[in-house]
């Protein structure tokens, strides 16, 4: 487990700089902003399509990979959903903040996962976390605006407008447009691809960058039994049960352990852009990323190692 600590050491330490470079205003905060932007409507997404795009998944478990997880992520909420009440008294929060805690249970972050996967497991398992990105990307939108709705309701969002917001974003862009070259079986031409390549290549540290300058250590114990509850079920108990559903539908190799990790990394910053725009309890999303995020440092490792000693 040291090993995989120390391989896995350079991710942390990275976004341990984007928090200082935020603290002592190295890059301005009003900067911050703009480049996560960058991050997520244009470097990320190039990942992705390219990813998806030249990838053989000819030996790939896809389906199941995909399955194991979306079910994941549907039984994590519907389990939420179904014990709101109950949550909602002995945890002492009101309903926005119950739809951050969902969030906060369910979602993933796209930029660490990419980070570690070509660490870890080299670049050529990349395709293997684009998957992920194609198949929970919709999903957990789809989930956590209902969620919004059924315990905020502060407007109503009709299929149409749920449908568009899935529609532009652009991890659901690059992953249709990945999956429509990949069909087409038309290779992406040299200029293309190395352009691409060069993107990939700034884009995972820029993101990690932004991931720290996103924390906020000082805030993160409010709501401490609610954050600590979002802690153990997203990076405990999601990586049991996508575990579990793998083992079942016979995923193993480099595809269970990338879709073992996509289960254990910190919830999204998506998601506090959502609880912001609908209503929710952003500052809370905050504090939970920054709390996840300290303690993936120990559970990331243990998932990986155990995923490494089971195969």
């Amino acid at each position: 487990m040291t090993s995989v600590f120390l391989a896995l050491l350079p991710v942390f330490l990275i976004i341990l700089a984007g928090y200082g470079l935020r603290t002592f205003s190295v890059v301005p905060e009003q900067q911050w902003s703009g480049i996560d932007q960058l991050c997520y409507f244009v470097l990320f997404p190039a990942i992705i399509f390219k990813e998806i795009a030249t990838a053989d998944f000819t030996s790939v478990p896809v389906f199941q990979m995909a399955t194991a997880m979306v079910v994941s992520v549907v039984c994590m909420v519907g389990l939420l959903v179904l014990l709101s009440q109950p949550l909602i008294r002995a945890l002492r929060i009101d309903p926005s903040k119950f739809t951050s805690l969902v969030q906060g249970s369910a979602r993933w972050h796209t930029f660490i996962a990419f980070a570690i996967v070509p660490l870890q497991f080299g670049p050529g398992a990349l395709p293997l976390a684009a998957v992920g990105a194609a198949a929970m990307t919709p999903v957990l939108n789809i989930l956590c605006v209902l969620v919004m709705v059924r315990f905020i309701g502060r407007e109503t969002v009709s299929l149409r407008r749920l449908l568009l917001s899935i529609a532009r974003n652009p991890f659901v862009v690059s992953s249709l447009g990945g999956v429509a070259w990949q069909i087409s079986g038309l290779e992406l031409p040299l200029i293309p691809l190395t352009t691409l390549d060069v993107v990939g290549r700034g884009a995972l540290g820029l993101a990690l960058l932004t991931v720290g300058a996103g924390l906020r250590l000082n805030d993160a114990l409010p709501q401490w039994p609610a954050i600590s509850l979002a802690v153990v079920l997203k990076l405990v108990l999601m990586p049991i049960l996508v575990g579990s559903l793998l083992f079942m539908f016979g995923v193993r190799g480099d595809a269970f352990s990338v879709a073992l990790l996509c289960a254990a990394v910190p919830t999204g910053s998506g998601a506090y852009v959502l609880a912001r725009q609908m209503g929710g309890d952003a500052p809370m999303i905050a504090n939970i990323l920054t709390l996840q995020v300290i303690v993936s440092s120990i559970t990331i490792p243990a998932v990986l190692y155990f995923a490494a000693a089971t195969f």
